[in-house]
């Protein structure tokens, strides 16, 4: 998985490349979503997430919100969701902290 900053996201919505998002539970205080889009480069789907200012995972602690943001922000309506992290996709060697 790749990441992304909120002003290139914001081009992808707007380009219409945004495709597959899915929100992920971390743990029961850490969400976040994914999504793919063709690398600009390469053409190839990549799956990516947003980034904070600060450079690290954005994470909402309460799910509503960050359903809320995708809905208010972009116009999402639909995705996928999963409630347990897959740690392969995230290329991670650890779990998620405990809940």
């Amino acid at each position: 998985m790749k990441t992304i900053e909120q002003q290139s996201l914001d081009l992808a919505f707007e380009l219409e490349g945004v495709r597959e998002i899915t929100v992920i539970r971390r743990s029961n205080k850490e969400w976040y979503f994914t999504f793919v889009v063709d690398d600009p480069l390469t053409k190839r789907p990549e799956t990516y997430a947003l980034l904070t200012q600060r450079g690290s995972l954005r994470t909402w602690s309460d799910p509503r919100n960050l359903f809320s943001f995708l809905f208010d922000r972009y116009g999402v309506t639909a995705g996928n969701f999963k409630l347990v992290e897959d740690f392969k996709d995230e290329n991670r060697s650890t779990p998620p902290p405990p809940s």
